[in-house]
């Protein structure tokens, strides 16, 4: 097998099983957490959402640095540059263990303040032991964020993205079986932390696998290339913030000049639901598609980078616009059998559907280009997605409040953020990548139309489908879906992919790779 076909296969294997992970999260949480919830009761409960959100606080010292990780990696590994490997991974893996311990210490005064300065607060006691028990566990993942980074940087996503599936469900498994006999939060604190140094253990384990050459040595540590990862992760970070400044600060709009009524109603559907037409998009067309454009780029392989981004378009195309499909015709009627009938008879979660297609739209378009973000990231030229989120964002947010002091509703809010999605990830980033390959941006934007004119083509035996077959049950959403699906997909691959694409998808999933 051709080595960059090996690398692909095991990155489009990767690819699945992070679809696997995600569908594995979702069913896990809709199973599992209404038990915790019933099982530890409200305030235990409370407490751990407490510790999670401060623990996350600190996760964000992270800067973006594992993603540069990765990246990197990727191009000294194309480039067969041991000595460059190594200085990466230990240069990384020292810092993040430096700031491990910082966080783990961090925590432990954040717990100590707790327990001193509120000696009337109850549970406090409680509060602190698992601040400090999840503060460890903290300790030990944080480094191995490197760890994951060095076998995607070999492109052996399939190693991780297996880790990650097989640890979701263990780790289910072994919260149910603490519940279920009558542990409480200690001891959930305590088996994730048990959990924590074997997944130390297996990661470690895949590294060696993906790079055998790998050992730490504090000699390897580099000035140079911890200044070359924290440029690089910076603007990570930055596109990160961006987004935090759209979805956060809509809310605190929104909180000030209406209701926390209308925070609640929208944060959770119109914001949730449609972040999850984002996280489905990057999970398929995410890391993957960056790792095989930074290797194809390393090796100066552009005619081969071009046509992975051509086919890239018509697959987010395909994807995206079947889930935006689904939020916005099966939307409502979701909404009335999820969120019921009030005390007044009315279907309560409705309120937010306008909001909900409003930002659906917006995210449709951006989410369809997204094969941009990740060839900005492959070559390293994301600053400008960052730059643009920044500055975009922050007007719309503006924009937004002007509307609602005006006493406009909260509709313009969801209009806004769509509109950003759509100006900066929908128009902006697409005019810059086309300067940047010196592609026409005219034809640029008429084969995107076409693309989704062969969407919209697809979509109409699932609109009939919905139309006639749709009901505000669970069952009859299932059974929409899945006709809709197999209705779509055969259709839109059918008049958009060519005989040429068709072979090279095939070869990739025929050929063995031979010992």
């Amino acid at each position: 097998m051709d080595s960059n076909q090996k690398h692909l296969t095991n990155l489009l294997k990767g690819a699945g099983l992070n679809v696997l992970n995600f569908g594995v999260a979702i069913v896990v949480g809709f199973i599992l957490a209404p038990y915790i919830l019933k099982t530890l009761g409200e305030r235990e409960y409370g407490i751990n959402v407490i510790v999670a959100g401060l623990v996350g606080a600190f996760s964000l010292a992270d800067l973006g640095i594992s993603a540069a990780v990765s990246r990197f990696f990727t191009v000294a590994y194309a480039q067969k540059n041991k000595e460059e490997c190594l200085a990466l991974s230990n240069t990384a893996f020292f810092v993040f263990l430096f700031l491990g311990v910082a966080g783990f210490l961090g925590l432990i005064i954040t717990a100590c303040g707790i327990y001193y300065l509120n000696p009337a607060m109850e549970d406090r006691l409680l509060l602190v032991m698992i601040i400090i028990i999840n503060g460890f566990t903290f300790c030990i993942n944080f480094p191995m964020n490197i760890f994951i980074g060095i076998v995607n940087g070999t492109m052996r996503q399939e190693l991780t993205g297996g880790q990650v599936v097989i640890f979701r469900i263990f780790g289910a498994f072994i919260t149910f079986l603490i519940l279920f006999s009558g542990g409480r939060l200690i001891a959930l604190a305590c088996a994730n932390l048990v959990i924590a140094l074997l997944n130390m253990i297996v990661l470690l384990k895949l590294v060696y696998i993906a790079f055998p050459e790998f050992f730490l040595n504090p000699s390897y540590f580099r000035k140079e290339i911890l200044l070359k990862l924290i440029r690089y992760g910076t603007f990570t970070f930055l596109v990160f913030v961006s987004g935090e400044i759209l979805n956060q600060g809509s809310v605190f709009i929104i909180s000030t000049l209406i209701n926390f009524e209308a925070v609640a109603l929208f944060s959770m559907i119109a914001m949730g639901l449609s972040s999850y037409l984002i996280n489905a998009t990057e999970i398929v067309m995410g890391n993957w598609l960056t790792s095989w454009l930074t290797l194809l780029y390393s090796k100066q392989d552009k005619e081969l980078a071009d046509k992975t981004l051509k086919l890239a378009y018509k697959m987010s195309t395909c994807f995206t616009t079947f889930c935006a499909f689904g939020l916005i015709v099966w939307g409502q009627d979701f909404l009335m059998r999820w969120g019921g009938k009030n005390d007044e008879g009315i279907y309560y979660f409705l309120k937010a559907y306008p909001c909900l297609v409003l930002i659906t739209i917006g995210v449709w378009i951006a989410q369809c280009q997204s094969p941009n973000t990740k060839y900005l990231y492959a070559i390293a030229k994301h600053s400008f997605i960052a730059y643009a989120g920044l500055i975009g964002n922050t007007l719309v947010l503006i924009e937004a409040a002007s509307f609602l002091y005006l006493g406009y509703g909260v509709e313009y809010v969801a209009g806004c953020i769509g509109f950003s999605m759509f100006a900066v990830r929908g128009i902006a980033v697409p005019i810059y990548v086309c300067l940047l390959r010196k592609e026409n941006i005219v034809i640029y934007f008429l084969r995107i139309f076409s693309y989704f004119g062969c969407a919209g083509i697809a979509c109409i035996i699932p609109y009939l489908i919905s139309y006639y077959l749709l009901a505000p049950n669970y069952l009859q959403l299932i059974l929409v879906g899945f006709l809709c699906s197999v209705t779509y997909f055969p259709v839109y691959l059918l008049i958009t992919i060519n005989k040429t694409e068709w072979e090279k998808i095939w070869n990739i999933f025929r050929t063995k790779e031979k010992d």
